[in-house]
């Protein structure tokens, strides 16, 4: 699964590899420790309805997907997270797979392993060696919930909150040692196939999804050991990526 990255990348550099518009927030750069329900970058494209042309963009969007029958915010807390191998089929992802496919960048995600005795818990950060941004699967929906919406993920009148969810699938290798679910990292050159609006069907997307071919080779990352402090979700800084220091 994925329950907890960190996103420091500049983001000009990464608009103008990406070709998007920043609609971001410049007080949400540079986290270390993004918990789920907190307000994430997402890549997205959409049709203007006035021009016909397709806007890609890097928004602001809640963690935890909020689909159009959700009755309250807090449904999100339970959708961070959403499985490759059912996404055509649950009621909660299976409209956003249609029509509103995103990508979640980032610079590495953490995973916690028990110790032998099952006491405690070590993080690792897991990122690409040469560090190199990751690009997630994701899905997103616009959410009209009630009430006026608030905060950077909202839209410009308020009336809709723009939610989304991290995809996972099976993990192989030696990523399973870790965690038996991983994310969806997809490679750079696949990412214009994963958003184009022209692949408007659930269950093509579906087909798409399902291929590793897709995928970024796990061979290209690196794990660490992280601070355990970067289980407090209160803690956030670079010095989570590096682990404690013993004194002697």
């Amino acid at each position: 699964m994925c329950g907890r990255f960190a996103f420091y990348q500049e983001i000009d550099p990464l608009v103008d590899d990406l070709g998007a518009v920043d609609l971001t927030d410049p007080q949400l750069r540079s986290r270390w420790n993004i918990p789920p329900t907190a307000p994430i970058h997402v890549v997205t494209e959409s049709i203007d309805q006035d021009t016909g042309e397709v806007l890609r963009a890097l928004r602001i969007a809640r963690w935890g997907l909020l689909p159009p029958f959700a009755k309250e915010v807090s449904f999100s807390s339970r959708t961070f997270n959403a499985r490759r191998e059912t996404l055509a089929e649950k009621p909660s992802f299976r409209g956003s797979l249609a029509r509103y496919r995103a990508i979640v960048p980032m610079d590495g995600y953490y995973e916690w392993v028990r110790d032998g005795a099952g006491k405690r818990k070590q993080p690792y950060f897991i990122a690409p060696a040469d560090g190199t941004p990751l690009y997630m699967a994701a899905l997103v929906s616009w959410w009209k919930g009630p009430g006026d919406h608030e905060g950077p993920a909202a839209s410009e009148d308020g009336r809709f909150l723009l939610s989304a969810t991290i995809i996972t699938r099976q993990a192989a290798g030696d990523l399973a040692e870790i965690h038996d679910r991983t994310p969806v990292m997809l490679r750079r050159d696949q990412l214009d196939s994963w958003l184009d609006t022209a692949m408007d069907d659930r269950h093509a997307a579906q087909a798409w999804i399902l291929e590793d071919s897709h995928l970024l080779e796990d061979a290209t990352l690196a794990v660490r050991e992280a601070d355990p402090a970067v289980g407090k979700v209160g803690n956030d800084g670079p010095e989570l990526l590096e682990p404690p220091q013993t004194l002697l």
